[in-house]
């Protein structure tokens, strides 16, 4: 599941090991791949964690981060299929830090 989004994250942390620059477009499009992928598994909902992650992700890019918003998005992809008791733990426990 999702192994197209892995592997456009994948590729890209490789470009973006080498350089920052102009990559940001890429990033953005491969998070909005990764909403996408997830919105059509689910029906169209999403979950609040994995929608934190995207919206983490997003901002990580405006802010420079573009490897930060790329373990995000991959993060909120490997979320999205917790069983629903890890998922729920996961999601519980991260809120309370």
């Amino acid at each position: 599941m999702y192994l197209d989004q892995l592997n456009a994250i994948g590729n890209c942390l490789v470009l973006a090991a080498i350089s920052y620059v102009g990559h940001e477009q890429t990033v953005l499009e491969i998070i909005d791949d990764c909403q996408r992928a997830m919105e059509e598994e689910r029906e169209g909902a999403i979950g609040p964690w994995e929608q934190r992650e995207l919206d983490y992700a997003r901002v990580a890019v405006r802010s420079g981060f573009l490897r930060l918003a790329l373990v995000a998005a991959e993060k909120a992809l490997i979320v999205s299929q917790l069983p629903r008791d890890e998922y729920e733990y996961g999601f519980n426990f991260g809120n309370a830090i």
